[in-house]
């Protein structure tokens, strides 16, 4: 072995050297991640981690609406005399047949039998206040799955064979007897209320006016479903290029197809000042608040990060693995953010050190 050694010696000496110059150039060259790849061991990264949580997230419609001519509905009086009651304010959101105002009859106009709703018989005015009823009971019904399309039918077809003998009552009454009770006849918001309570009005005089009361109002169309959602007097916000408007749900009316409802109309009053640059036809984004909240999935927002193209990620421990995961996202709540995606419920997520990981980083849990 000796002699092996003395044999080759003096090539051992240079070889050492050239590897030392190898490794010194090399140590120089390649990136440190390299050697702590390959020599120095990656000490664990400390984390924090929290569970799947929830909060309560205000439900927004989104609907595509358009603008149109305001279908204002005026409310006349059908007989002369005295306003003695009236049950209404300005702005006061009312439902169809709700009452108005009751009218006595002036002097003169007959003997002071009490005689409801314009004139008409008591058993014709009964017959309609109860066919009224039973058709929005039916409707409510309806709604909620308990009762068939055909009974709701029926309920509206005896409601219009009541309206009609009530028509024909009033037009064969050309003289008020007593009072009358005038109701609304569609859901509606009051404006332009002139009369006050002793005010002296004329046959065919305008009391009030149900709509929203402009010449431009936002009418966007909503299911069955969104009517438990959106009443009258809903908040709403118009999206105009460039601004926002906001509006209120003045009334909702029936769409009626093959004399069946396939829908409804909402007819949406503008708050502010109409803007000059609407008119009639125009298509325009409509953002309901119903007023009401939903229970969503969240993560803390410090928890989430993002790749060039945008995509949304989370780290989960796994055992003492940091594990990548993609997830997608909905709206910002506060500190937190809503998970759309499909996440177990029991996942750790890393809420903390998050841009010092990667995939399979080693990591401890404080």
């Amino acid at each position: 072995m000796k002699n092996l050694i003395q044999k080759y010696r003096q090539y051992i000496v240079p070889t050492m050297l050239l590897v030392i110059m190898v490794l010194a150039i090399g140590y120089h060259l390649l990136p440190d991640s390299y050697w702590n790849q390959y020599f120095i061991p990656e000490a664990p990264a400390q984390v924090t981690v929290v569970s799947l949580g929830s909060a309560n997230k205000p439900i927004r419609l989104l609907r595509t609406g358009s603008t149109a001519k305001s279908s204002n509905i005026p409310v006349n009086t059908e007989y002369s005399g005295s306003l003695s009651e009236i049950y209404v304010i300005e702005g006061q959101a009312v439902k169809a047949g709700q009452p108005l105002v009751k009218l006595e009859a002036s002097a003169g106009e007959g003997p002071s039998v009490n005689t409801p709703a314009s004139g008409v018989s008591a058993q014709i005015q009964n017959q309609y206040e109860n066919a009224l009823k039973d058709f929005n009971r039916y409707q409510a019904l309806y709604e909620q799955g308990a009762v068939s399309r055909r009974q709701l039918e029926n309920a509206n077809a005896r409601l219009k064979e009541a309206e009609a003998n009530l028509g024909n009552g009033r037009k064969m009454s050309a003289t008020l007897q007593g009072t009358a009770t005038i109701v609304a006849p569609i859901d509606g918001i009051v404006t332009g209320l002139a009369a006050g309570s002793g005010t002296t009005v004329q046959a065919g005089q305008q009391l009030l006016v149900l709509g929203g009361g402009q010449d431009i109002e936002v009418v966007v169309q909503l299911a069955q479903a969104d009517l438990y959602l959106v009443h009258l007097g809903t908040e709403v916000v118009i999206a105009l290029p460039g601004q926002t408007m906001t509006g209120q749900t003045a009334s909702i009316d029936p769409v009626v197809e093959a004399d069946q409802i396939s829908s409804f109309l909402a007819h949406i009053k503008l708050m502010d000042k109409p803007a000059a640059v609407l008119t009639p036809g125009m298509s325009i984004g409509v953002h309901i608040d119903t007023g009401q909240m939903t229970s969503v999935a969240v993560l803390p927002t410090v928890s989430i990060f993002h790749d060039e193209q945008g995509r949304s990620f989370i780290y989960a421990a796994v055992h003492d693995k940091a594990v990548r995961q993609e997830i997608t996202v909905g709206e910002a709540l506060g500190e937190f953010t809503e998970i759309t995606s499909p996440m177990a419920q029991d996942t750790m997520v890393i809420t903390s050190n998050v841009d010092e990981l990667k995939n399979g980083s080693t990591i401890v849990i404080r």
